[in-house]
């Protein structure tokens, strides 16, 4: 059966989408009478990436197989356990992302800020500037640890972590936004029990029932479609995607060996971007 040309799967990802996207406008609306909120996103630096590239490294079990030394000198940006990677004080890191409210429950100890701070002490948080009241992050802002405070304006909610860092990275006028780690296949390793980080899995997932997976594979289904805006979106924005990942599952942006990067910068695009 078909609906105005659509079949009925197609048509419930697009009643989802237009109900995500009407949820979305709402929560932007409420935040922007947030008066503290406010005052504190027009503190955060702006033009940070000044027509550089960045380099952001997701957590998928490809990692473990690429040589990440290459990004040495690099802007580079990591997230939530990144920094338990073998090269992480080797590389030391522009910025680092926390979005994930298990930050704030305590299923993910503060101390990790701690132990990111000590390896690299210029380190930039990125985090959501609803965290900046919570009490968990005063001793933080009271020693000047280096905090943007991010407010997402484009629909990624389903892209969690993954969308932060390439929101951040098209707002701070970054060039290309260069990608790895990023196999996007991680719930499938998770349904086998087989490791869907670099670093093994979460132990705070190994409880899920089948009705969290059922939640969590309805939200993948929003992910790649997400993902796929998005890529449109970077386009329109004139920002330039490559998606340096060995292997995973994403086919809407061109790709490149990570072999192939150089010293100072990338000579040739994928040709989708040329």
């Amino acid at each position: 059966m078909r609906i105005f040309g659509l079949n009925i799967w197609q048509l419930m990802m697009k009643m989802d989408g237009l109900i995500l996207s009407l949820l979305n406008i709402f929560i932007l609306t409420k935040d922007v009478f947030k008066i503290k909120q406010r005052k504190l996103i027009s503190r955060n630096r702006l033009d940070i990436g000044k027509k550089r590239d960045i380099y952001i490294v997701l957590n998928g079990p490809s990692l473990s197989n690429q040589d990440l030394t290459k990004f040495e000198n690099k802007s580079i940006m990591f997230v939530n356990r990144g920094f338990q990677h073998d090269e992480y004080k080797r590389l030391q890191p522009e910025f680092h992302v926390f979005v994930d409210s298990k930050m704030l429950t305590g299923e993910w100890p503060i101390s990790w800020i701690d132990e990111i701070i000590k390896m690299v002490p210029t380190i930039t948080f990125i985090m959501p500037a609803k965290w900046a009241f919570n009490e968990k992050f005063t001793p933080y802002i009271d020693k000047g640890v280096n905090i943007y405070w991010m407010t997402n304006k484009f629909n990624l909610s389903s892209l969690g972590v993954s969308g932060t860092c390439f929101e951040f990275s098209i707002k701070q006028n970054f060039k290309t936004i260069f990608f790895t780690g990023f196999d996007a296949n991680g719930i499938g390793h998770e349904l086998v029990n087989s490791s869907s980080h670099f670093y093994g899995q979460n132990s705070e997932n190994l409880a899920k029932t089948t009705l969290d997976y059922a939640q969590d594979l309805y939200m993948h289904s929003r992910y790649f479609v997400s993902l796929n805006q998005f890529s449109k979106y970077a386009l329109k924005k004139d920002v330039s995607m490559v998606n340096l990942t060995e292997g995973g599952v994403l086919d809407m942006f061109p790709r490149m060996d990570l072999s192939e990067i150089i010293k100072d910068s990338v000579e040739e695009l994928p040709s989708k971007y040329n």
